[in-house]
């Protein structure tokens, strides 16, 4: 540190007050700005060093390299989803008194509802299954698939613990074996407009009985083309989980 010009001058005014106005030696001017400059260093090295101490004590970094853990944000691409509903790993089917269990062989997730899906598939034998299975039990399902001699097939209901179906060879179309296949899916959010839709396209009525609709007469409505149709228009596309998994024997068990 420099004195300035003042700091001599105030020096030689209380060094001449002092001495009854005998004049101040050079030598003694020097030495007292030594030893003022010096005694400074000495506190300003004294504060730093406490200060370094004090964060050693209360455990803070000297040079933090980044946020503490707490404050740092959360990488969302790290953050990855439920997978949705589970999957069953096998099949069950029962044809009289013949029980076994199907392996799956290919399955599909979908993170939203409303719009029809087409599911493509290998089949591997005349006994291929199928199981739709949702976040919401209670959603809608509706699946069409072909049969033999050129029927269609399916089946609509809530989706609960899981719909499906199951070919033997007697349901299967020509030519199954021969080319991939396709099941059709659809999966409706569970407060959507079936009653409404349903009365409107074809009145809805229950078998029996000439007016009145109740859930119970819902299912066989969804099956119709045009009030899916109608219905995928009322609903739109709505967040929503589900699944469709494929199961099949072994080809060589035909």
């Amino acid at each position: 540190m420099r004195h300035t010009e003042n700091d001599l001058r105030d020096l030689l005014t209380e060094r001449a007050e002092g001495q009854d106005g005998a004049p101040a030696h050079l030598d003694t001017i020097l030495r007292r700005g030594r030893r003022i400059r010096r005694t400074r260093r000495a506190v300003t090295a004294g504060a730093a060093a406490l200060a370094v101490a004090a964060l050693a004590v209360i455990g803070l970094p000297l040079r933090p390299e980044g946020a503490p853990v707490a404050q740092q944000p959360v990488d969302s691409a790290h953050v990855e989803p439920p997978p949705g509903p589970e999957i069953p790993a096998t099949f069950e089917v029962r044809l009289g008194a013949e029980q076994f269990d199907l392996p799956l062989i290919h399955s599909e997730r979908f993170d939203t509802v409303g719009p029809g899906r087409s599911v493509t598939f290998s089949p591997t034998s005349t006994s291929t299954g199928y199981k739709v299975v949702c976040e919401d039990p209670r959603a809608w399902v509706v699946t069409a698939h072909p049969l033999k001699g050129g029927e269609r097939g399916g089946a609509a209901a809530r989706c609960g613990r899981g719909l499906g179906g199951q070919h033997d060879h007697l349901s299967v179309p020509a030519g199954w074996l021969e080319r991939p296949q396709s099941l059709q899916v659809w999966v409706f959010p569970s407060d959507a407009p079936v009653l409404e839709v349903a009365q409107a396209v074809k009145g809805c009525r229950r078998a029996g009985r000439e007016t009145g609709c109740d859930e119970s007469a819902l299912p066989s409505t969804l099956l119709d083309p045009k009030v899916r149709k109608r219905l995928e228009a009322e609903v739109g596309e709505r967040p929503g989980r589900w699944a469709v998994a494929i199961y099949d024997r072994p080809a060589s068990s035909g």
